[in-house]
């Protein structure tokens, strides 16, 4: 069952949420020096979340696996993705 949009929402900002940022951010919470993060989604990978993870994967020095609707991110500890950004 679907909602209707509020009247600041757009199909686009309600879809673009971000989750994998929240997924990551949670693996981090719980487990404080993860060696391994994988998160699988239904959508592509944006832009600003790419950046974010490849960050993230390099301060926390682990490997970060991300499965979105055209491929599979595998984000290094020394800050690259498998990609080679072109997502």
């Amino acid at each position: 069952m679907t909602r209707s949009l509020n009247e600041n929402e757009t199909i686009e900002s309600v879809l673009c949420g971000h989750s994998e940022l929240l997924v990551i951010a949670l693996n981090l919470i719980q487990e404080p020096a993860p060696k391994f993060i994988q998160v699988v989604k239904n959508l592509r990978i944006c832009g600003h979340c790419h950046e974010f993870t490849k960050v993230i994967a390099k301060i926390e020095q682990c490997d970060i696996v991300v499965r979105d609707a055209n491929r599979i991110h595998h984000f290094y500890p020394n800050g690259q993705c498998s990609c080679q950004d072109h997502f």
